[in-house]
Order: C-alpha cells, then sequence, then structure tokens
C-alpha cells in the first residue's frame, strides 16, 4: 500500500473524525519507540482501548532468548491492567531500522505479533502504521491483513475457543458502539462474543 493510495495527510479519510484523539495516541507510540532495548530495529506502539486508555509497547531484544516484539509488550500491558478481547479499539505502530532512514514503515510480523493480536484482540482491530515523523501511512482492520473474505474464520477459531475455553477473558468494557456493525453482520464474531467473551451489550 502506498502513500497515493492512502494520503498521510488526511487522516479524515482514514479514520473519521477522532483525529486529536489519534494524534495523542501516535505521539505515545513515537515516546514507547525511544525505550526499546534492540541492536539494530526499533518500534514503538499505542495500543488504544475504547474507553481511550493507551498502553504503549517496545521491542525489547535480548542476548539469551528470542526476545519481546512491541505488539507483544503492548498488548501484554494493556492484559495486565484488565484489558481483553473487543475492548481493543486501535494500534499505531512505528517502525525504524538503524540502516534506514526516517521514512522506515513496516507492517506487524506473522508469528508472534499477528499470533498475539489473533488470540488476544479481536479481527476489527485497526492498525495504523506510521513513519518516527507521525505520519500515517495506511490503516487497515486485522483480518484484513489475511485477505479473507470470511470474517472472523482465522485462527484461533470460535470451535477451538469453545473447546478450550481460557479464564480470564471477559472484556472490561461493554460491546463499542463501533463494533456493533461486525457484531450483527459476522455470525462468527457474534459467536464469539457472546460465547467466548460473554461480552455486554449496551
Amino acid at each position: 500500500m502506498t502513500d497515493e493510495q492512502t494520503p498521510s495527510n488526511n487522516l479524515d479519510s482514514i479514520l473519521g473524525t477522532d483525529v486529536e484523539e489519534l494524534k495523542k495516541a501516535i505521539n505515545v507510540a513515537i515516546e514507547a519507540r525511544k525505550n526499546a532495548k534492540t541492536f539494530r530495529s526499533s518500534v514503538g506502539i499505542a495500543m488504544q482501548m475504547y474507553d481511550g486508555t493507551i498502553f504503549p509497547g517496545f521491542n525489547i531484544e535480548t542476548y539469551a532468548h528470542k526476545g519481546y516484539h512491541a505488539e507483544e509488550v503492548a498488548t501484554i500491558n494493556a492484559l495486565s491492567a484488565g484489558y481483553h478481547g473487543t475492548d481493543f479499539k486501535r494500534m499505531i505502530e512505528i517502525f525504524q531500522d538503524a540502516g534506514h532512514d526516517e521514512v522506515e514503515i513496516f507492517p506487524a510480523c506473522p508469528l508472534h505479533c499477528w499470533g498475539t493480536l489473533l488470540e488476544f484482540t479481536h479481527p476489527y482491530l485497526q492498525i495504523v502504521v506510521a513513519d518516527v515523523s507521525g505520519n500515517v501511512k495506511y490503516s487497515i482492520r486485522l483480518n484484513e491483513l489475511f485477505n479473507t473474505d470470511k470474517g472472523f474464520d482465522i485462527y484461533p477459531s470460535v470451535k477451538i475457543r469453545e473447546i478450550k475455553p481460557k479464564l480470564n477473558v471477559m472484556p472490561k468494557l461493554p460491546l463499542s458502539e463501533e463494533l456493533k456493525p461486525f457484531y450483527e453482520s459476522d455470525a462468527k464474531f457474534r459467536a464469539y462474543c457472546d460465547n467466548v467473551l460473554k461480552v455486554r451489550k449496551i
């Protein structure tokens, strides 16, 4: 996806009317990136909840084992505060490689990051990618990364979640108004909300 397809200076066309809210989250991601413990690549994440709470995340690379990706750290921070599932509204990601310039952009990686997001957030999580100057490059829903028209038919499926339920997965917040159209139109997402998360309806 290029800047020409989604102009970075037209935030309204990307995110509707909550531009100030987005700018605040972008600033959190920019500051989070400065805390990266890394050999080369630094990533900053701002994980925003539907109640406005924002959790930072940054990558931690270690000598001893795999380290931690920024997406994982931000998600764990939110989980530690009791948020889960449909509480998550948006993830802002800012990436820079030490060998490249400041306009470097990079999507979440498939194994650790997408896996973590799929398991602990929801398929309609909005992902916003920006450069280190805070210019938005593109926005996409989590399930759109998989180029599927099957809605929530992605791992782990609702069936797997129902067969092997986890403790403490109920969202902290009622289902957001923004997610209600997806709840009404996507039967698998509705089953996930009703049977797995036990989401409260407004």
